[in-house]
C-alpha cells in the first residue's frame, strides 16, 4: 500500500494498493481485485454449488465439504486467463465494466 497525491495545486491524495502474485494466481487474482463484493460473492457461490472453489489463489474443482467445512481442497485448474475462469464456470466472459450488472 502507498500514497499519492494527484497532480494540480489542491489536489486530492490517493491510495494506491499494489500486489505482487505468482503467474499461475495472476488471473483470479485480477478477479478478485476488480470485480464488485456483490460480483466476487456471486461468482465464488456459483464455483461452491459447481463442487469448486474459488479465491484469489485459484480456482479448483472436486473440493470436499462436509456442511460448511471445506476437507479436501481439491485440484487446481488452470486459470491462464479471466476468461478461462468464466469458461471452467460455464458462464460467458464479462469484462470488469459490465461486473456491476
Amino acid at each position: 500500500m502507498g500514497v499519492c497525491r494527484l497532480p494540480g495545486t489542491g489536489s486530492k491524495h490517493r491510495r494506491i494498493d499494489i500486489f505482487v502474485v505468482p503467474q499461475e494466481e495472476f488471473a483470479c487474482s485480477l478477479l478478485a481485485f476488480t470485480g464488485s463484493a456483490h460480483f466476487n460473492r456471486s461468482m465464488r457461490l456459483l464455483a461452491r454449488r459447481k463442487g469448486m472453489s474459488l479465491n484469489d489463489h485459484g480456482l479448483y474443482a472436486d473440493v470436499c465439504r462436509m456442511g460448511e467445512e471445506k476437507i479436501g481442497y481439491g485440484n487446481r485448474l488452470p486459470t491462464p486467463t479471466e476468461e478461462s475462469i468464466f469458461e471452467h464456470l460455464g458462464l460467458e466472459y464479462r469484462p470488469p465494466e459490465e461486473r456491476d450488472h
